[in-house]
């Protein structure tokens, strides 16, 4: 295998948006876009100070290899390019050029505006104060009607942001690395992926568990049983956010492989070629536990989301943690979830929660997944759930339940990438047992909805409160209406909440009106984390029935 050239380039962000960006695609097994609307405004800073945001590093095969489009859909043309590392920060450019909304194949992206006042020169997370940055960029990129909009609606201004803005983020360069790949055909293509993934890693850049995914594809398995696990992949990646990882840990342990030679690139690739020979005299028996894998991915999928409204990943810490109930549901054979039993239900919801929340394989994970398996297959017949928190009391970090003041002192920023995360998943459940609506009529769909500060960002920061713990704890966050986020933008929640008043006690938002005055802030996170606790507290004695 020969990488052709790793061509350096520098390209401005004015050719990318309308050169670069139509050619570019995610391979399917990066992680989906986690950044935030505040990593997005930090990002925009960066580059109007001038400073580095970091290479990017894109691959130009001869094959094409499962991946989704940067931005649309699969009908563009060309000659297609992966990229390696820098998702993130080309999503994030995509979305300001797009005006905060993109479509990446079947889903869509979506984030909370950023703007620019003229008058101070700082930068908000407002679709009312200020100038977007959208416009700004668009109107800078040569749009016509972009232009016409600022000119109209900030006439005195529009120069200045402009100059300060515009021509900064579309001049702006960005350090490209090409890799070119030779000529390849056939099953070599994922060899060669391999080893350029493998010498990208080799350079420094950390790419994750991508070689143990190309291993899998280098190795001697019949191209049917490939076709069907990236088929598996790409349905429940799509349909539920679902990572490689967690599936392929899962799948290729039912086929009697360790976590560690799953994980580890040289064993995996030994390891798989020895499941090969080990089934070469029956090698239906491949497809059978593809099959019911399959089968229990979608059995635990359907279960999360009927009894605790999870309808993606998006707000699971780990996935890793979905590994166990897979096991379950195949050691049972489950092939729906109406056939367990509400007893069994309940500990499986239990020790998911339990598990999620206190992140228990945040560290030394295929040990701990490990163990945990051999304890659901030595007791087959009830799941253990008893066990399983006794073996999670053994390890860092002890906790095997969810106690008060995991909840009442929760002043965390938890939209800061995966921290905190736990508090959005339990929010999420929360909001669905008390049937909340979107403040537009509908239930709560988190998947679909926008994290709205009841205490609006802006609004605390005009108010000196500039501490990212305390404006994006737990206590000051719910999901409603994207809309109706947009619209509500900063106003002060003493003066809009009284128009959602019928909807708030579902949200777990105190009702007494003196709380939400900005001089009653750190008042009302109290009281809202008690009713969180409260209603927590409710959930985890109805799991106890199990």
């Amino acid at each position: 295998m020969k990488v052709g050239s790793i061509k350096p380039e520098v390209i401005a962000l004015r050719e990318f948006f309308k050169e670069e960006a139509p050619l570019l695609r995610v391979p399917s097994i990066q992680r989906q876009f986690v950044w935030d609307a505040e990593d997005i405004k930090e990002l925009i800073d960066s580059i109007i100070s001038g400073y580095p945001i970091g290479a990017v590093i894109i691959w130009e095969p001869t094959s094409k290899f499962p991946s989704a489009p940067l931005i649309g859909s699969d009908t563009k043309t060309g000659t297609a390019r992966y990229i390696l590392d820098g998702q993130q920060r080309l999503t994030a450019l995509m979305l300001i050029q797009q005006g905060w909304k993109l479509a990446r194949g079947l889903k869509e992206i979506s984030t909370t505006p950023v703007s620019f006042v003229p008058e101070n020169g700082k930068l908000y997370l407002s679709g009312r104060k200020g100038i977007d940055i959208s416009l700004i960029v668009n109107a800078t990129l040569g749009d016509a009607d972009c232009l016409t909009r600022l000119q109209k609606d900030y006439p005195i201004s529009y120069k200045k942001a402009m100059d300060i803005v515009g021509e900064k983020i579309v001049n702006y360069k960005l350090p490209f690395y090409v890799l070119k790949s030779d000529e390849t055909a056939g099953e070599e293509v994922y060899e060669k992926i391999a080893e350029i993934f493998t010498r990208v890693n080799s350079a420094g850049v950390k790419i994750g568990n991508l070689e143990m995914f190309l291993s899998f594809f280098a190795a001697a398995f019949p191209k049917k049983e490939k076709d069907k696990i990236i088929s598996m992949y790409e349905e429940f990646s799509r349909d539920f956010e679902l990572d490689l990882e967690p599936l392929i840990r899962f799948v290729f342990s039912k086929m009697g492989m360790t976590q560690n030679q799953i994980t580890k690139v040289a064993s995996f690739k030994k390891s798989v070629r020895d499941l090969k020979d080990r089934y070469a005299k029956d090698k239906r028996k491949i497809s059978k536990i593809l099959d019911r894998s399959y089968q229990s991915i979608e059995v635990i999928i359907k279960l999360l989301n009927k009894e605790f409204g999870l309808a993606t990943t998006q707000y699971i810490p780990s996935q890793s943690v979905l590994i166990p109930l897979f096991d379950v549901a195949y050691e049972k054979g489950y092939k729906t979830a109406s056939v367990i039993s509400t007893k069994e239900k309940r500990k499986l919801l239990k020790w998911f929660l339990i598990a999620s929340f206190n992140g228990i394989y945040s560290s030394s994970s295929n040990h701990k997944i490990e163990e945990d398996l051999n304890i659901i297959r030595d007791n087959s017949k009830n799941f253990p759930l008893d066990k399983l928190l006794v073996a999670m009391h053994s390890r860092a970090p002890h906790q095997n339940r969810i106690e008060k003041y995991d909840v009442i002192d929760s002043y965390t920023n938890v939209l800061r990438g995966n921290t905190g995360k736990e508090y959005l998943m339990l929010l999420d459940i929360l909001l669905y047992r008390n049937k909340a609506t979107d403040w537009a009529g509908k239930v709560v769909e988190s998947e679909s909805a926008a994290i709205h500060h009841i205490f609006p960002r802006e609004f605390l920061k005009d108010n000196e409160e500039t501490r990212d713990d305390v404006i994006n704890c737990l206590a000051n966050l719910t999901f409603i209406d994207g809309y109706i986020n947009s619209e509500i933008g900063d106003t002060p929640p003493d003066k809009y909440l009284p128009e959602y008043e019928q909807a708030l006690s579902q949200h777990l938002i105190p009702s007494n009106r003196k709380l939400w005055g900005i001089g009653k802030y750190q008042e009302f996170l109290d009281a809202r984390l008690k009713l969180i606790w409260k209603e927590t507290s409710s959930l985890l004695k109805d799991l106890e029935g199990g």
